[in-house]
Formats: structure tokens, C-alpha cells, sequence
């Protein structure tokens, strides 16, 4: 099933998500919240960030309900408790930021910025920052198969037994390759014409469709339910 959702339908998701880590709503309100969010990974069949953000959520919640009540020692409740509490709060925000990256396109965000007006200085860094870990990650999967053709040691085991190693042939490459490409990611954005003085149009039409309706009223009724009372 091919899921697409509309620039403006992640906005809302993203207040949505916001304002449940402001109001500090219900537990109830936050797990119906996260499981609203977390269903469209199954839907599309991208079982590993389903599954995995799922395992982590009820791990956390685990932490909180079962594990943090039993400790006394403040050095080891506080750690915790901002894993388990503080992170957990997080995870809405997180699953939004995953929708924006999967979900749209950047074609689809300069679309929107350009139909709102925004900035081009915020258009054109946005463009790079959206394309910039995407890229370094191709990066790191080149410099990971490079290593493995010399017969080099990977993964966590390489890294517990040299670490330093690891670093020199890993981290360093990348750290002296990321300014090159966010130079390159700029160079392609201006290229594209996205400083150019005037109105500019887009070949990306946005439109809102059954799936991001749903997901917009799904999304607010846990929140409308809390300002009631009901959660």
C-alpha cells in the first residue's frame, strides 16, 4: 500500500504531537496518541520502524510504570527516569520527523513553501538539511563497504575491539566529507532556481486526499477527548 502524506497534513501532525508534550495530558492520551502515529509504518509495511519504535515505546513504558518505583538510589533514578519519561514524551515528535522523510518528498515541501511564500533563505536550507543526512548516510555505507573489500573489521564488535581504529577509518572520512556535500547540496538548490527574485511556480501539485483527512481528525481526538475530561 503506497502512503503519501500531504506537506501540510505533517505540519498538523507536528502541532499535534507538540502540544501533547506541552499540556503533559494523561498516559491514556499519549498511548492512544503514539499508536495513532505508529500505524501508517504497518500500513506501508515498513515493519522495522513500526516494530522498533514500537519495542522501544513499551519499553519505556515498562521503565516507568514497573522498574522506576523500585529505585531509591537518585544515580541511577534520575538516568532512568530521562530515559523512560523524558525520551518517551519525545516519541510523537520523533514519528512525525520519520513521516516527514518517508511520507513527502522535498519536491513536495518547496511546493508548499513557495504556495505559503515563505523565505527563500528558509527554503533553500531547508532544501539542503533535508537532502544532507540522507546523503552523509549513502557516505557511511560506501565507507562501510570500502572497509569490508580491505578486509577491515566492522560493526560493534570492530569498535569495542579498536575504537580508535574505527574512528580514523569511519569517523573522520565523514567529518571531512560533510562540508564538501553541504556545499554541493547548496550549489544544486541555487541551481534549481530556488533564490531567484519574483513569483515562482512548481510542477508538484498538492492535494489533500482520503488518507490525510482520516489521519487529521484521528489525530485530534485524543486531544479533543483530554480538553473535555474524558482522558
Amino acid at each position: 500500500m503506497k502512503w503519501r502524506f500531504d506537506p501540510r497534513t505533517i505540519l498538523y501532525l507536528l502541532i499535534i504531537s507538540q502540544l501533547v508534550l506541552f499540556l503533559d495530558g494523561s498516559i491514556l492520551m499519549e498511548i492512544i496518541t503514539v499508536i495513532i502515529l505508529i500505524i501508517p509504518f504497518f500500513l506501508t509495511r515498513q515493519l522495522y520502524w513500526g516494530i522498533g519504535i514500537s519495542m522501544i515505546y513499551i519499553l519505556q513504558l515498562l521503565a516507568t510504570f514497573f522498574l522506576l518505583p523500585k529505585i531509591t538510589s537518585p544515580i541511577l533514578l534520575y538516568p532512568l527516569s530521562m530515559v523512560s519519561n523524558g525520551f518517551r514524551e519525545l516519541i510523537p515528535g520523533m514519528i512525525v520527523g520519520i513521516y516527514a522523510i518517508k511520507f513527502t518528498s522535498l519536491g513536495e515541501w518547496i511546493s508548499l513553501f513557495k504556495k505559503w511564500h515563505f523565505p527563500k533563505f528558509f527554503t533553500i536550507t531547508f532544501a539542503v538539511f533535508f537532502r544532507f543526512f540522507p546523503t552523509i548516510q549513502q557516505d557511511y555505507q560506501q565507507i562501510r563497504n570500502a572497509m569490508a573489500f580491505r578486509g577491515i573489521e566492522r560493526g560493534v564488535l570492530s569498535f569495542i575491539k579498536q575504537p580508535r581504529q574505527t574512528f580514523e577509518f569511519i569517523l573522520i572520512p565523514l567529518l571531512m566529507n560533510a562540508s564538501q556535500v553541504a556545499q554541493d547540496l547548496t550549489i544544486a538548490a541555487l541551481t534549481k532556481g530556488l533564490s531567484m527574485p519574483g513569483k515562482q511556480t512548481s510542477l508538484i501539485q498538492l492535494q489533500m486526499t482520503k488518507f490525510d483527512y482520516i489521519y487529521l481528525t484521528a489525530s485530534t481526538l485524543p486531544l479533543i477527548f483530554t480538553l473535555g475530561g474524558f482522558l
